[in-house]
């Protein structure tokens, strides 16, 4: 204190110091003019002094400005020094001296600027370039279908991957609207499982700038789900003539005619078919339907309303490898003789529907127990069945369900046909009928028991 001097209070007035306010020394009347900027020099009072710092240089104002950029880059701020003293000391300490001499000059700003631009150049890197195709499309594989729609309009490569069939092997539209030529569209990607329920197609369904459009090309479509859908029997034949390798279908609730079964009979590995409740099926149609699709396991013709000559030919041409058939709601049409039919032409029945066909007796029953492998049988609402008629099914070892639902059987009646046919056979466990059918109850993921999304 002796060798500097400090302020002297009229110098610092503590009630209007500035937070910030340059300082200088007061020095003898000889040396007025004599500014000192090193640090080692300066002491200032802790009273006296509040609110004054020293003139910084301009080599400090680049030792701090490198210190901000430092920080910024690094990411590091809750490790920083929290005074300017403390951060000289760290730079002093750990760069060389050329290193300061060019801090305090600005070339290390030149520095700074490449790294900068480096660091940008590096965020335009395409690093999809870097993958193989295989890579991108397992990548792909994780996307919606609407997701893909919006990939392919990156570039020209994601645009030719998303084309990529492996894609497009299940697909689930149901409840849309398809406009003209979406369906077309649709069979280019080579979709294998789609489901189409609720689904409205416009016509055309296939427009001609487009694969499926080919006269030659068959899609690889194998298992189509139209439940309700709604679309022209016309739309359906153009779709059909393109297919050739279906082998489930459900057109259940669909308007059709015998053009639209004679198109889908090309279609000879044909295993499970759901007309339930569609409307138009003629004579024709059936006669072309059954006589080439041998291979049918499960069908499904309930409800819909059939003439005479139609249940007769269908009873006569019934596939032998047939193991689940539903043919209820057919009322007075069908008879004990057309039952008969059915059992010779189908020994392997495993589950039969015959519900709501009023004029079969209790003597078709009884050609019923010729079906060894029979698990499922329904006969609700068949009036003219005696409900004694029914005993004779325990002769069925093989038989687990029996439905008879409806009001002409009453509760002392329904006791005598538990009790006779035993603890084995469970009696109105199921209300509807899931023959052929693509989903039955809550299952929205599946059809046919397989995914349709990936």
């Amino acid at each position: 204190m002796d060798t500097q001097r400090i302020l002297s209070s009229a110098d610092v007035d503590m009630d209007r110091s500035p937070v910030c306010k340059k300082a200088r020394y007061d020095v003898p009347l000889s040396d007025t003019n004599r500014w000192t900027l090193s640090k080692n020099e300066l002491i200032l009072h802790s009273v006296y002094d509040s609110g004054v710092e020293r003139l910084v240089s301009d080599s400090e104002f680049a030792l701090e400005k490198e210190l901000k950029r430092h920080n910024v880059m690094s990411g590091a701020a809750g490790d920083t020094p929290t005074t300017k003293v403390e951060q000289i000391a760290i730079l002093e300490a750990s760069l060389p001296e050329n290193t300061l001499q060019k801090l305090s000059m600005g070339e290390l700003d030149d520095i700074v600027v490449q790294e900068e631009k480096k660091s940008c150049n590096s965020r335009n890197i395409n690093y999809f370039d870097f993958l193989s195709d295989e890579v991108i499309l397992h990548i792909f594989q994780k996307l919606s279908k609407t997701q893909l729609g919006n990939v392919a309009l990156v570039c020209r490569r994601f645009s030719q991957l998303v084309e990529d069939e492996s894609l497009w092997t299940r697909m689930d539209i149901s409840n849309r609207s398809l406009d003209k030529g979406a369906m077309g569209i649709i069979l280019s990607r080579q979709v294998i499982i789609l489901r189409m329920s609720k689904t409205r197609v416009q016509d055309p369904p296939i427009l001609p700038n487009v694969k499926a459009s080919l006269p030659d090309y068959r899609c690889r479509l194998m298992y189509l789900d139209l439940t309700m859908a709604s679309v022209s029997p016309s739309s359906l034949v153009t779709i059909f003539n393109q297919c050739r390798r279906l082998k489930k279908l459900s057109l259940e609730s669909v308007p059709i005619d015998d053009n639209v079964l004679v198109a889908l009979s090309a279609n000879r590995e044909l295993e499970v078919l759901n007309l339930a409740m569609a409307s138009g099926i003629g004579v024709e149609g059936l006669r072309y339907l059954l006589t080439n699709c041998r291979k049918i396991r499960e069908l499904n013709l309930s409800w819909t309303y059939l003439n005479a000559v139609s249940i007769d030919l269908v009873c006569e041409n019934l596939p032998p490898t047939l193991d689940r058939f539903n043919f209820s709601g057919c009322r007075k049409l069908l008879d004990d003789q057309n039952v008969v039919q059915i059992v010779t032409n189908c020994p392997n029945l495993r589950e039969l529907d015959l519900s709501d066909c009023t004029s079969i007796t209790g003597d078709a029953v009884k050609k019923l127990t010729v079906l060894d492998e029979l698990n499922f049988l329904s006969l609700s609402r068949c009036y003219l069945i005696p409900y004694r008629s029914l005993l004779v099914l325990k002769k069925m070892k093989s038989l687990t369900y029996l439905d008879v639902h409806g009001s002409y059987i009453n509760e002392e009646e329904f006791k005598v046909i538990k009790n006779g046919l035993g603890a084995n056979v469970n009696i109105n466990k199921f209300k509807f009928s899931s023959i052929a059918r693509p989903a039955v109850g809550v299952k929205k993921s599946k059809i046919w028991n397989m995914r349709i999304k990936d």
